[in-house]
């Protein structure tokens, strides 16, 4: 009875341990709330639009600069994301600051078009502790949806800039396959910390323009 007993004690103290070291481990910031606007509704263009945010110990957003942008939709991105919230990143177990890429991909109005064959990401220089877009897949327009819509993604990059997770963060609608299986098949140049590639976590809004309102 004593040795069972004494196996209990070894089982539960490694259980407390191993619960304490996971409690202890680094997490990336997860968004929490995002306002998303909608399109103006004679918009004709489509790009890349994305902001470095910094985020306070509280999930707060301090400050987004602008990385890229293609009008109208960078000036649309800067003044939602203030108020965005954000369950904050943490190391040691408790809550730290961090930067996060939050980057606004919005799909001209028309069902098909030619990509550009010198996409302006391409050429864009984006601050290396951020991961940033080195080959984007454009999402069909879904044969079943219509009008217009927003799909807000966490997508988790490796540090070999590979898409690990994308995951839909907006309500349910049709554009979220479309979104998400084309994010997954995108690739990235990593985030660097100290020198080193390191995993790293970007929000990206993929938008939809129809052709009917």
């Amino acid at each position: 009875m004593q040795r069972h007993g004494l196996r209990v004690s070894c089982l539960l103290a490694a259980s407390l341990i191993t619960l304490e070291l996971a409690a202890q481990a680094p997490s990336l910031p997860r968004l929490l709330s995002a306002q998303l606007d909608g399109a103006p509704w004679n918009v004709q263009s489509g790009g890349i639009a994305a902001f470095d945010v910094q985020l306070d110990e509280k999930g707060a957003v301090t400050s987004a600069t602008l990385v890229q942008d293609v009008a109208p939709y960078g000036g649309m991105l800067a003044e939602a994301l203030p108020a965005w919230r954000f369950e904050p990143a943490s190391e040691g177990g408790r809550a730290v600051a961090s930067r996060v890429l939050v980057l606004g991909f919005f799909r001209p109005p028309s069902l098909t078009f030619a990509a550009p064959d010198n996409p302006r990401y391409k050429g864009t220089t984006a601050p290396p502790e951020l991961p940033w877009p080195t080959s984007v897949v454009v999402p069909p327009y879904p044969p079943n949806a219509l009008g217009s819509g927003k799909v807000a993604l966490q997508v988790d990059v490796d540090d070999a800039g590979s898409v690990t997770a994308a995951q839909v963060l907006s309500p349910r609608s049709p554009f979220d396959g479309a979104a998400a299986d084309s994010v997954r098949q995108w690739k990235f140049r990593p985030a660097s910390r100290g020198n080193r590639e390191v995993v790293s976590r970007a929000f990206i809004v993929v938008s939809f323009v129809g052709t009917t309102p």
